[in-house]
């Protein structure tokens, strides 16, 4: 009896399926055309491989405004993936004292032709993201990340400058109650030669 009702369920769900019209050879090409275009490698992932190799990094953390900022040292290991679409960071230094480590997955979103950024780390279960665009060699970017204090969504920003072809220098702001903003972070990374 088991066997027949789940056979009777199965038939149901596929004879609408089944009952449609097949798609004109013209709209599954126009279909696949809209497809590969979503798809595809453009200027703005050729960009990102800038990011791709050995980085030494000088990193420095503000805790509140006016306080003196916490300075470590850190490497960022940079790899472009998945056919040239996702840069992958490793990233490997200390915070307060500590081993810290992390990962930041960057892409291009060409439907809403955007980058993304995804940053996780081994001092916390969040997912961290970002959404930006790019004018020359200045990716600017804004998103929410979570205050595990309170519980709430926090605003931020972050700016990415390429001084160099070889150095560029990310700042992170932290957006407060009253709409100002203080850097919470600076990144500074020199490609290893």
């Amino acid at each position: 009896m088991k066997k027949t009702i789940i056979l009777l369920t199965i038939c149901l769900a596929v004879a609408p399926l089944l009952a449609q019209d097949k798609p004109s050879d013209a709209d599954q090409q126009k279909a696949m055309e809209v497809y590969m275009k979503a798809g595809a490698v453009t200027e703005n992932h050729e960009f990102l491989k800038k990011y791709a190799g050995s980085w030494d990094c000088q990193v420095k953390g503000w805790m509140a405004p006016g306080q003196p900022p916490t300075v470590s040292q850190g490497t960022f290991l940079g790899e472009m993936r998945l056919d040239g679409r996702f840069l992958f960071m490793d990233f490997k230094g200390e915070m307060f004292g500590q081993p810290f480590a992390g990962v930041q997955i960057i892409g291009f979103d060409n439907m809403q032709l955007k980058y993304i950024s995804l940053w996780i780390d081994n001092s916390s279960t969040f997912f961290f993201m970002t959404t930006g665009t790019r004018l020359d060699n200045v990716i600017s970017e804004s998103g929410l990340w979570p205050d595990p204090l309170t519980g709430a969504q926090l605003p931020v920003k972050a700016r990415t400058t390429w001084v160099g072809a070889d150095e560029y220098l990310y700042e992170q702001f932290m957006v407060q109650a009253d709409k100002s903003e203080f850097k919470s972070m600076e990144m500074s990374c020199k490609r290893r030669k």
